[in-house]
């Protein structure tokens, strides 16, 4: 009886113990020096064995752009060092660079203590040879067995995976020269996504489609500046092949889109 109690109570005191670990959420941010950070927030306050983490960085494959090399600063390099998991790989139109890192040591062996809903800076990367949207995901190819790159965190060797937040980050590296855009899925049988980097100096930006015998079909007046990203409602148009032109202060880009 006695040894049937003493197991209950432990199975007890497990429960509270890991119910007690925070789920950690992750963001990308830009960090206004043709960096990317990736930050992490528990959502309690945690000092213990920081596991492991995996996540992935999806961008437009077209746009040229790279992932330079990751670096961290103490302590956190000590205690959660992350490196590039395999190169980077082109597949939908998308490019992807998946991450993980593996825990050394509690973080109070080295003094560190996180608080709830306080941010930390797991990492920064340049961005290298172009500009893109750059987003943290969970999707089709980070979900294949393959590939194994949806985001995870564990704490104490117990999954304590939270959200990816504030999903969306642009950045424009320095001498990047006029506007760029791109269009995604393309052939679509559905909406589709633009992708646009409109540098700030620009005083109009418009994105025009037209139909096969060059009519116009659709125009819309862009406001933002910067790494921007809005879906399309493609419904109201008819299948075939578009010519969309992004015209920003008399300079034109253009991108044959197949509607299917």
């Amino acid at each position: 009886m006695l040894r049937t109690l003493l197991l209950a109570l432990a199975l007890s005191l497990s429960s509270i113990t890991w119910a007690q670990l925070p789920l950690v959420d992750i963001t990308l941010v830009d960090n206004g020096a043709s960096e990317l950070e990736v930050r992490v927030r528990p959502d309690g306050d945690f000092d213990e064995f920081f596991a492991s983490i995996v996540f992935t960085i999806r961008w437009d494959a077209a746009s040229g752009a790279n992932l330079d090399q990751v670096a961290q600063v103490a302590p956190v390099s000590f205690y959660m060092p992350v490196i590039k998991s395999g190169p980077e790989t082109d597949a939908g139109g998308y490019r992807y660079q998946i991450f993980a890192g593996f825990g050394t040591n509690a973080l109070s062996a080295f003094g560190e203590n996180w608080t709830a809903g306080n941010e930390v800076v797991l990492m920064t990367i340049p961005v290298v040879n172009g500009t893109s949207f750059f987003e943290i995901v969970n999707d089709s190819w980070t979900g294949d067995v393959n590939n194994n790159g949806d985001y995870y965190v564990s704490l104490n060797g117990q999954d304590q995976t939270g959200a990816i937040y504030q999903l969306n980050t642009g950045v424009r590296v320095e001498g990047t020269l006029g506007a760029g855009f791109s269009v995604h899925p393309n052939p679509s049988a559905g909406p589709v996504m633009l992708d646009l980097n409109i540098p700030t100096d620009v005083q109009v930006a418009l994105v025009e489609w037209l139909d096969a015998s060059g009519r116009l079909v659709r125009a819309d007046r862009i406001t933002g500046r910067g790494a921007l990203r809005f879906p399309v409602d493609v419904a109201g148009l008819e299948r075939g092949t578009y010519m969309v032109r992004l015209t920003s202060d008399g300079q034109v880009s253009t991108e044959r889109v197949v509607l299917r």
